[in-house]
């Protein structure tokens, strides 16, 4: 069955492919973000709009080689301000071009961007002024040039949260030996507010005349709570290193320059596709006395070395990380090493193969036998990803990941078959997505352990299955329906409504929460979302979220006492400069 399933995407991929103007003028939606919100997401098309002589049009496939020799962004790479930025100052420097800039749009959360680059050439009989070294700037720019620049980082925000019946009303029973759970909320309200503030610095210079173009960044979070969250008593503030890394993008390499090499290493985002196995928002702790469980401001990871290797449509990479934990005397020091290529057209074809093993690890696996450590899990993940079949707007993606262990019986599996339809034509842009993820759960009637590890696994709106109920059932031994409708409002806003079923594969539950550790029923339930967001001024969004949580009949059965729908609304404003 397996491979009737890849041969079936591989023969949709070879008959469905759409004319080249088609398919870019498609890679356009999503909702118009701030770039500063999106640095470190993969880059999942890019799209290069030209104006002559007061017309528009898509660049063909001569004139995009001869835009990316210039840009040095491709799809399959990874967003940065920085590089985008500079890549538009030295593209100015072209004697045709008299204007460029560029818009970054994300049709999720938490997703892949989408990267439009606008172009101007000069109108017949027009001359070009010759472009000065210096640049007039504004905030937070400290320092422009065609060769580098110089800026402040200065991120914000602050909300309100207010959840009922936290947890199904049974916060203590699902808490136990958490140690930030010092007053876990059980029936009735909890309301409290969050708030950070990021001050930082960030750079990115070409030595001389070289092709050498070393980049870093630094900055400082402090995030505080006013009262009592879900888990923990009382306000908290604390105050950390967010950023503080450095890199080096060497571009344009090699005879015909269509070979592309970036390093860097510290502290600094990271994530592997759409966030099924790594997410950005993942790479940090953020609950107790961090005070910042919702607005979940820390995301970047503790150690992050990171190679990237662009050629023509290949990009390579090899990354070592380590999560930001949460308490400096119970680290557990897990690592993860990994690799891989990914192929992207830039039309509709996206395809991926990386490889991740845990390096190092103090944790352990709870299995019914003995406990298996977590250090010598590998990982293998192949991705197909493909968009606009047909010109008609489908989509579908996919991903597999299977899991052995190094040193211990241990074998499992995840995967997802997701399918979709983008109607722009329509009023609202609407989409419309369907998507059946499983992850395995162990059988105790084997010798061998089979509970899948979903490793770094998030981000709202894809792989947050149900923001409720992932705090208590997490995402091994879990089978999930995800129906999505999305309306894009205006090209800064848009507005989606989530439904997710949530079951168990297997009945033993042993590695998750003690109420549901060994379930007599397989239903988790079922959760509804409905999400807002707006870009608004520029550099402001407000994010408005509500999900209802309705507890089934493995929950239910948990218990003695009754159970109560959980209930959360939450509302967040954010400026990113």
């Amino acid at each position: 069955m397996r491979n009737i399933y890849w041969v079936f995407l591989l023969l949709v991929v070879l008959f469905s492919t759409p004319p080249e103007a088609v398919a870019q003028v498609n890679q356009i939606f999503g909702v118009e973000v701030v770039p500063n919100t999106v640095e470190g997401s993969p880059i999942r098309s890019v799209v290069i709009l030209l104006e002559k002589e007061g017309k528009q049009y898509l660049a063909d496939s001569l004139e995009l080689k001869a835009l990316y020799d210039n840009f040095k962004i491709q799809p399959g790479g990874v967003f940065r301000e920085m590089t985008a930025d500079l890549a538009i100052s030295a593209f100015l420097r072209q004697p045709q071009i008299k204007s460029a800039n560029y818009k970054v749009y994300t049709p999720e959360i938490s997703g892949p961007v989408v990267l439009v680059i606008y172009a101007a050439f000069l109108d017949p009989g027009e001359t070009k002024e010759s472009i000065p070294g210096k640049k007039e700037t504004k905030f937070p720019v400290l320092l422009e040039t065609d060769r580098s620049k110089l800026t402040l980082i200065l991120n914000g925000a602050f909300g309100f949260y207010h959840d009922q019946n936290a947890f199904f009303s049974k916060g203590p029973e699902f808490t136990q030996g958490n140690p930030v759970a010092d007053n876990a909320a059980v029936q009735g309200p909890r309301f409290w507010g969050e708030t950070f503030l990021e001050p930082g610095i960030g750079g990115i210079t070409q030595i001389g005349k070289s092709k050498i173009f070393p980049y870093g960044a630094a900055s400082f979070l402090i995030s505080a709570r006013n009262t009592s969250d879900i888990y923990s008593e009382d306000m908290a503030i604390y105050g950390a290193f967010e950023r503080l890394y450095a890199g080096v993008l060497i571009p344009q390499i090699g005879k015909n320059r269509n070979l592309s090499i970036d390093l860097s290493a510290g502290r600094q985002f990271f994530q592997l596709n759409d966030g099924f196995l790594f997410s950005r928002f993942s790479g940090s702790a953020n609950a107790g006395e961090r005070g910042s469980l919702y607005l979940n401001s820390r995301t970047a990871y503790q150690m992050t070395a990171w190679g990237k290797v662009h050629w023509k449509k290949f990009n390579f990479s090899a990354f070592f990380l380590e999560p930001q934990e949460l308490f400096k005397e119970r680290q557990a020091n897990t690592r993860y090493l990994g690799g891989g290529v990914l192929f992207n057209d830039n039309k509709h074809l996206d395809l991926g193969l990386h490889h991740i093993a845990i390096q190092s690890s103090k944790s352990s696996y709870a299995t019914p036998n003995e406990r298996i450590p977590l250090e010598g899990l590998q990982t293998l993940n192949p991705k197909v990803w493909i968009n606009n079949i047909a010109g008609k707007g489908l989509f579908i993606k996919s991903e597999l990941a299977y899991q052995w262990h190094n040193n211990a019986d241990m074998v499992s599996n995840a995967w997802y078959l997701g399918g979709g339809l983008l109607k722009k034509a329509w009023k609202f842009s609407p989409s419309f997505y369907y998507r059946y993820a499983f992850m395995k759960g162990d059988d105790p009637n084997t010798s061998r352990f089979e509970r899948f590890d979903a490793l770094q696994t998030g981000g709202l709106g894809n792989w947050v299955q149900g923001i409720n109920f992932r705090k208590i059932i997490g995402d091994g031994n879990l089978i999930t329906h995800r129906v999505e409708v999305k309306g894009y409002l205006k090209k800064n806003m848009d507005l989606s409504f989530d439904y997710f079923f949530l079951q168990a594969d297997s009945y033993s539950n042993l590695g998750s929460l003690t109420p549901i550790a060994n379930l007599t029923e397989k239903n988790y339930g079922h959760e509804f979302t409905m999400t807002y967001r707006y870009f608004l001024k520029g550099n402001y969004l407000f994010l408005g979220l509500f999900s209802w949580a309705s507890p089934g009949p493995a929950i239910k059965s948990s218990f003695e006492s009754d159970v109560y729908d959980w209930l959360s609304f939450q509302a967040s404003f954010f400026m990113f400069y």
